[in-house]
């Protein structure tokens, strides 16, 4: 069988992925699956339910310069039935729409399913496959409904893989680590959400974040779920000696090891530093500043999305 050629513009799409995965030294699968996403969130963002779906979770890291590795594309739905059908449908919809970018989504393959995460939160999660060239992927779309954001969702800008940007309504920085800090809180020693704690490092080291909403939002989202609010450095105390093998294992095989600390306890150390003020209560007129990794007085030279 002969490799994809430059005839068509799947054939181009996946040369030129693949190139760039050369130049970037990542595994091309990974940058098949983001353009997949990629693919989808054009779609979404030429559709009518524009409005209806607040992009959260990995792919939205994008749009702050921390991408990652995902396979998932992860939502808050807006006026939204939060049933099976319902979600199949709109996701089917969505992905039917006709792009010029070499992707075809098998849509009629589409199935839905009910999450359950422990009870901490419920949606709906649709898998499907979708084809390019001959690479054949499959990717899963979260949604879920009811979940508190703060500061409002507002307009973010999503960069294309290759070319172009998609600019659609996703979570802001502050409700991105608000979600993330209470699981922590949930799940204490027995945490394997690893892309949690990497998640909320890459935009601490990033990103400026306002106190004020950061202590709202976390706030929101732990009466939410019905969680009180403690210091993470309490609560998971002596987790670097139960996590430190299977972090760096996940890391490994992420591909993170340039961009995330090797040893747990540094990473977690540099995490609490930044949640924990706010699940005290401290940081409310202050701003925490990327540069220095701490918090620090507010003033209009410390701006940045929060």
């Amino acid at each position: 069988m002969t490799g994809p050629a430059r005839s068509d513009q799947a054939g181009r799409t996946y040369l030129d992925l693949q190139n760039k995965a050369r130049r970037e030294n990542r595994p091309t699968q990974e940058l098949l699956d983001l353009y997949v996403l990629e693919g989808f969130l054009t779609r979404l963002a030429a559709s009518d339910a524009r409005d209806s779906l607040v992009l959260k979770g990995g792919a939205l890291l994008a749009a702050f310069g921390a991408r990652r590795p995902t396979r998932d594309v992860d939502f808050l739905a807006l006026d939204l039935d939060n049933d099976r059908a319902t979600v199949l449908a709109l996701a089917v919809r969505i992905a039917a729409i006709p792009m010029d970018d070499g992707l075809v989504f098998d849509a009629d393959g589409a199935r839905a399913e009910l999450i359950r995460d422990d009870d901490e939160y419920s949606g709906v999660r649709v898998s499907m496959r979708c084809g390019l060239a001959q690479a054949e992927l499959a990717f899963h779309i979260d949604v879920n409904i009811g979940d508190p954001v703060w500061p409002a969702p507002r307009l973010v800008e999503v960069p294309g893989l290759l070319h172009g940007s998609v600019r659609l309504l996703g979570y802001p920085v502050a409700a991105v680590h608000a979600e993330k800090i209470v699981t922590a809180l949930q799940r204490g020693t027995l945490n394997t959400r690893w892309r949690d704690f990497a998640d909320i490092y890459l935009l601490l080291a990033r990103l400026n974040i306002d106190g004020g909403d950061l202590t709202r939002a976390i706030e929101l989202v732990a009466a939410h779920r019905g969680v009180g609010l403690t210091p993470l450095a309490d609560v998971l105390q002596g987790f670097p000696q139960i996590a430190q093998v299977r972090w760096a294992a996940w890391i490994r095989r992420q591909r993170l090891d340039d961009r995330l600390p090797g040893s747990f306890a540094d990473l977690l150390a540099d995490v609490c530093r930044f949640a924990d003020p706010a699940l005290r209560h401290k940081v409310a007129s202050r701003r925490w500043d990327h540069t220095t990794m701490a918090w620090e007085a507010s003033h209009p030279d410390n701006l940045g999305p929060s």
